[in-house]
């Protein structure tokens, strides 16, 4: 028997309902030279019971029972057991293409890469489909070709692609020489480990295909139970500003954290449930974690200030996630009411039905003052930004404003310029 070239270590917990596909999904794998290192978090349900049929089954398999502790320090004790050359950290309710590890091992290979970062397709649960959608975890043009260094990337080391850890392979030879490990928190405890990684790493590739079939609108994963660990974010962020300053790359890569720190702490302040963990977050994010992580911020155009301040009606463009953090702090800090806000998007049957029980329309459909009425451009990316004006002025529109994750956090500071 080869010995191992990938560690495939993967957290689990209660998944019963989903962790049989994504085992039978590795095991039908192509590249047949890994290691399945499955770490049970303390199940209440089957999980591990299941777990120890497919020890059972397939000697490349191994399950190890701790007591419940996260993902983090579960995915630190599969680490320690590990023997590939690489490894790569997936989760329980996902599942993979057959080739996934062939390519993955292929490309790292071939470019001797320290992390190879690859690009994800999203499953909807309650769907049961696979979303063929503009959601991407790597921007190839932000990235471009080629192997390249940390610092080659500064201006987007944590922009081209997200903290997850499950559409990167990394050699594990690096990972131990830097002796970088998860955090122990409930959330976000993969956004250090990731991150510090990307920031240290003098090979790092990219790998232009969706190998991961990521599932969404999974309620027993830990995307519910942000209300429960509102903060774990922000420790996550001031760990990783804390390494950056020690290894005295801060000033490298201080613009691109400035960046991800803004879209982290305005996702995590939309994703929270309940409106009173959004008011106590919201008065945490201006009143400590902003000022604590010295988030750099948007300057933002007077007259949404103004607008917003006498309550005008505003027309905001776009369904994502900036879109939807400016309507909710519009609701819920600025006491707007559902019927002072439109959404525009340019089709929309691309996008959900609705934000916040406001309907999604098609611009045209709005019947808007082109003359007067406020347009919001509320996108995250400066190109489509530009991209959006410029069609809007082609339709004859006068009065436009952008705003991004940094003129959401501006927002929330509530200072003036």
């Amino acid at each position: 028997m080869r010995e191992p070239i990938v560690s495939i270590i993967i957290p689990v917990y209660n998944a019963q309902a989903y962790i049989k596909q994504c085992l039978n999904s590795l095991l039908e794998q192509t590249y047949p030279y890994y290691e399945i290192i499955c770490v049970d978090d303390g199940s209440t349900d089957q999980s591990f019971a299941i777990l120890k049929e497919y020890e059972k089954k397939d000697n490349r398999i191994s399950a190890i029972a701790q007591k419940n502790q996260f993902a983090g320090v579960a995915r630190n004790k599969g680490m320690e057991q590990a023997t590939g050359k690489y490894l790569l950290f997936l989760d329980a309710d996902d599942f993979f293409r057959a080739d996934m590890l062939e390519q993955a091992v292929r490309k790292a290979e071939e470019g001797n890469t320290q992390i190879l970062v690859f690009d994800s397709y999203r499953f909807d649960n309650k769907l049961q489909k696979v979303m063929h959608d503009s959601w991407r975890v790597l921007v190839k043009e932000l990235f471009g070709t080629g192997v390249k260094s940390a610092r080659e990337l500064s201006d987007v080391i944590f922009g081209f692609t997200t903290p997850s850890p499950w559409n990167k392979l990394f050699l594990r030879e690096y990972i131990q020489k830097n002796n970088l490990e998860f955090q122990p928190l409930q959330r976000t405890n993969d956004l250090f480990f990731v991150y510090s990684a990307l920031a240290s790493a003098d090979r790092i590739g990219i790998l232009d295909e969706k190998l991961v079939y990521y599932r969404m609108n999974n309620a027993a994963s830990l995307q519910g139970s942000l209300d429960d660990t509102p903060v774990a974010f922000a420790e996550a962020l001031s760990a990783l500003k804390t390494f950056l300053m020690e290894k005295d790359i801060w000033n490298t890569f201080r613009g691109s954290f400035h960046n991800m720190a803004s879209a982290v702490c305005v996702n995590n302040l939309t994703i929270v449930k309940s409106e009173k963990i959004y008011r106590q977050l919201y008065e945490l994010l201006k009143n400590e974690i902003i000022p604590d992580l010295e988030i750099q911020t948007d300057m933002i155009n007077g007259q949404l200030k103004q607008a917003i301040g006498a309550g005008e009606r505003l027309t905001i463009y776009g369904a994502g996630a900036v879109a939807t953090a400016l309507i909710r702090y519009l609701l819920i800090v600025c006491n707007y009411k559902t019927e002072q806000i439109k959404v525009a998007v340019t089709a929309a049957s691309n996008n959900m039905p609705s934000i916040y029980n406001i309907e999604i329309k098609e611009i045209d459909a709005l019947c808007l003052d082109k003359e007067n009425d406020l347009v919001v451009i509320a996108v995250s990316e400066e190109s489509r930004q530009r991209e959006i004006e410029h069609y809007l002025h082609e339709k004859d529109f006068k009065n436009i404003l952008k705003i991004g994750y940094g003129g959401i956090i501006e927002l929330l500071k509530g200072t003036e310029h």
